[in-house]
């Protein structure tokens, strides 16, 4: 038998099963036993049988691809996390399709191509993207999955990471630190996670505020990246009552931070300044910045997105979810962990 023209049917004598259980067989999500598809597998590899995609989309009326919308991967958290996301597409047995819709001008053009694949689900990543991508989607009957983003909650499924209480654990682990004079820093252009990363900061530190035990302000860097940590370092080190526990909602910007200073400020000086991240990107474990941050977990942020979206395909009509992942707080140089805790 030529291998090239090798059908289902064929798969289906060879391997003494039936046709239906030989399209179930390729599909991660059906139920069959392990035993069944490992000798569908095996039929299908002695006769050079190729699953039809095209085939398979028209039947079901979705393809195997998962669209993951992102944009701003110069940020070392949302990389690391497409990463991880793409790994955990491909281990469910779909393919990802990355669309980067960092181009304004070119967003309704790049959208319009993506809807025609009948994706399986859309995955958006960023908070770039405006919240009419995602109806787009929806729209066209789409499964969409949101990532630390609130928007259409009552359409879309969103996983986030609790990011007003990884604020509120910073607030918590300069207090025990003994620290007083706090600041929390973010980007002037308003994020999803840096906004509630501040308010849970600010919010923790309230009752203490009305007693006159801390004092806590909030400071705005121009963009949420390396070069405005920089930046912003001078303004902050200025300040006549310098700040003793400063809070960066993003670790990229406090590691610009700890480069300026360290240039500005005696090693004594700048030791007595705690300092806490937020995601824990691999920077801020280089020995360089050692950095105490809170680590938001890409591998579970992932696994629990993935999740999310099969459970969407085998109930559709299902009321949407929303799921919080918790951040862990890690003890590196720029904060130590108190004995006494």
């Amino acid at each position: 038998m030529n291998k090239r023209n090798a059908t289902s049917a064929d798969v289906a004598i060879l391997a003494g099963v039936s046709q239906s259980t030989v399209s179930r067989s390729f599909d991660p999500n059906s139920r069959i036993s392990e035993s069944t598809r490992q000798r569908v597998f095996a039929a299908a590899e002695q006769l050079g049988y190729q699953v039809n995609k095209a085939a398979q989309t028209m039947i079901k009326q979705r393809s195997d691809l998962v669209g993951l919308v992102t944009a701003g991967l110069e940020d070392p958290f949302r990389s690391e996390f497409l990463h991880k996301l793409i790994i955990e597409v491909q281990n469910c047995g779909l393919r990802p399709m990355v669309m980067d819709v960092s181009n304004r001008q070119t967003i309704d053009e790049d959208l319009q191509g993506l809807i025609q694949y009948q994706l399986s689900g859309v995955i958006i990543t960023s908070g770039t993207p405006s919240e009419n991508i995602g109806k787009a989607f929806i729209k066209h009957g789409t499964p969409v999955v949101l990532v630390n983003r609130t928007e259409h909650s009552d359409e879309a499924d969103i996983v986030n990471l609790d990011n007003e209480n990884a604020g509120a654990m910073a607030a918590e682990a300069f207090l025990k630190s003994g620290k007083t004079n706090l600041v929390v820093v973010r980007a002037k252009s308003p994020s999803f996670s840096s906004v509630m990363r501040a308010k849970g900061f600010l919010n923790y530190l309230h009752p203490y505020l009305d007693k006159g035990i801390v004092q806590a302000s909030e400071v705005f860097c121009e963009a949420g990246n390396y070069e405005s940590g920089y930046q912003i370092a001078t303004q902050i080190l200025a300040l006549k009552n310098r700040p003793d526990g400063l809070f960066f909602c993003m670790d990229h910007i406090a590691c610009g931070f700890l480069d300026a200073a360290k240039k500005q400020l005696s090693t004594s000086d700048l030791l007595s300044i705690g300092v806490i991240g937020c995601d824990d990107v691999a920077l801020a474990s280089y020995k360089s910045y050692d950095l105490t941050t809170l680590r938001q977990p890409s591998t579970t942020m992932a696994k629990a997105v993935m999740q999310t979206l099969l459970n969407r395909l085998k109930l559709p009509l299902s009321p949407p979810s929303k799921q919080a992942i918790a951040a862990k707080l890690i003890y590196r140089s720029t904060l130590t962990k108190p004995s006494r805790y």
